[in-house]
């Protein structure tokens, strides 16, 4: 049984509407306009329309799930997949997952299915199915055992929003729910706005848009990709502080900026570079870039800096500066910890 995109029991999870109009759709995080602002910059262009953080909620009874992608695309030597939560029966609180298999070798139209571990005939059971992290694609249908119910269902709105760059975004992890936001969103039990861009630096203006409604809490996870040049490291204190006032003017609860993590190349170790660019020049200014965005955050005390959140564990980040899984679940215990969630 093939469900339609455009079937109002399938709630799409994403930061912008969509149009339900279309044979097949996106899920998609930034306003078209950010594009425009981020023209030039090639890496956060590819990356601006990733799906990271959004998916598709319902119930169903049905023994699998079957996603059908079009317009698959790879912009990145990283790992693709997706993944079907599902949840234990105890009102969404618990969930299990069901990853699919790198995707990588696909491109455009694929079918993806996944166990659910349900019965028919039994209670619709509350399911999300999340996109790719890094590659972009499309929704041409969600296809479902015969004769299987499925009902409309969404979990609560996000209460929490993330500024980042690729790490938020999800570098360098297969299965979306291995990112370290959405470790968190399980921890504290609500989801959040992932926008994470590949390669941005502190940009204000990409992220006014999603500050138009007020947040308990904002977290800032940007500056690393300052280190690449000399002079975009001579422009992090003014940025950092046009993004502070941004992010307080719209009054959240609680804002923390996390200092960019350490990365392989600190310490001498990990590959000579990464996606051609040298990785060596950039191991010295990021401890100018970390004292740039605390001398620039004094002024805002409200503002929370949370440093030393990556493992000093090179075997962590295979390619010099995104960790894995198992980095990702160590950053994410660690800023846990560090928030009290």
């Amino acid at each position: 049984m093939l469900v339609l995109p455009a079937d109002d029991r399938l709630s799409y999870l994403a930061p912008q509407a969509v149009d339900r109009g279309r044979a097949e759709v996106r899920l998609e995080r930034f306003p078209i306009a950010v594009a425009t602002t981020l023209a030039g910059q090639i890496g956060p262009l590819a990356n601006l329309r990733s799906s990271s953080g959004c998916g598709i909620a319902l119930r169903s009874d049905s023994p699998w799930v079957e996603l059908r992608l079009a317009r698959l695309r790879h912009h990145q030597p990283t790992p693709c997949g997706i993944a079907l939560e599902v949840a234990d029966g105890t009102g969404g609180a618990a969930w299990r997952v069901t990853s699919s298999a790198d995707l990588r070798e696909h491109d455009g139209e694929v079918a993806v299915r996944l166990a659910t571990g349900c019965a028919p005939g039994a209670a619709p059971t509350a399911m999300i199915a999340w996109l790719p992290l890094i590659s972009t694609c499309a929704i041409a249908g969600v296809a479902f055992a015969d004769g299987a119910e499925v009902a409309p269902w969404r979990p609560p709105e996000p209460d929490w929003l993330v500024l980042g760059d690729s790490l938020a975004q999800g570098f360098c992890v297969q299965d979306p729910t291995q990112g370290w936001i959405h470790r968190l969103a399980r921890a504290r039990g609500r989801d959040a706005w992932n926008l994470g861009v590949g390669g941005i630096g502190i940009v204000s203006e990409a992220f006014a848009w999603a500050l138009d409604r007020r947040w308990d809490t904002v977290l800032i996870a940007l500056g690393s990709n300052h280190a690449w040049r000399d002079s975009d490291v001579a422009a992090v204190g003014d940025r950092a502080r046009a993004l502070a006032e941004q992010v307080l003017a719209s009054s959240p609860r609680r804002v923390c900026w996390l200092l960019p993590p350490w990365k392989a190349l600190e310490g001498g170790a990990g590959p000579a570079e990464f996606a051609g660019v040298a990785l060596a020049p950039a191991a010295p200014r990021l401890p100018v870039i970390r004292a740039a965005l605390r001398a620039a955050l004094a002024g805002y005390p409200t503002i929370e800096l949370i440093d030393d959140l990556m493992p000093r564990e090179a075997r962590l980040l295979p390619d010099g500066l995104h960790p894995t899984a198992s980095g990702m679940a160590r950053y994410a215990a660690n800023l846990r910890a560090a928030l009290g969630w």
